[in-house]
């Protein structure tokens, strides 16, 4: 005969010492949670995957570089940044320098930019100009200068 009770939440049989259990009641039991745990543990709306697990624990990456006063500076992230910041330490976001405002600081994302740094993958490239492009000098590139980059998961 099935248990007299049944657990609360899964139904599962909970005998009492005068019940007599029978082999259905375990398979039905097992049944039970089988398809229960199944169900959760295939559900991928609840679940985060690796990668999610990855930009939860650890949000962004920031490393350190040094500019080579070429044109540009191209750099892999080693995995796709939803958004990049890059800024020269030791200095204002902009300056104005014999007026023109010469730019420290960039944003970009994978959508879009401030100016100055460009992102398309896991490539962030930037610019060191040495004429202004629309009234402004991007300085992501000075040579010998350091700068921080954080790369956004």
């Amino acid at each position: 005969m099935a248990s007299t009770n049944k657990t609360q939440n899964l139904g599962l049989n909970n005998w009492l010492e005068t019940d007599k259990p029978k082999r259905i009641d375990f398979v039905s039991d097992n049944a039970i949670v089988d398809n229960i745990l199944g169900t959760h543990i295939k559900d991928n709306d609840i679940h985060l995957t690796s990668s999610e697990k990855d930009r939860v624990s650890e949000p962004f990456e920031v490393s350190v570089i040094y500019g080579t006063g070429t044109a540009t500076s191209v750099l892999s992230a080693g995995f796709v940044p939803s958004m990049v910041i890059v800024f020269k330490t030791g200095s204002s976001p902009v300056r104005d320098i014999n007026g023109y405002p010469y730019v420290n600081f960039a944003v970009a994302t994978q959508k879009g930019t401030s100016g100055g740094a460009d992102l398309l993958n896991d490539t962030l490239t930037l610019k060191q100009s040495t004429v202004a492009e629309n009234g402004v000098f991007y300085n992501m590139n000075e040579l010998y200068a350091t700068y921080v980059v954080v790369y956004f998961k």
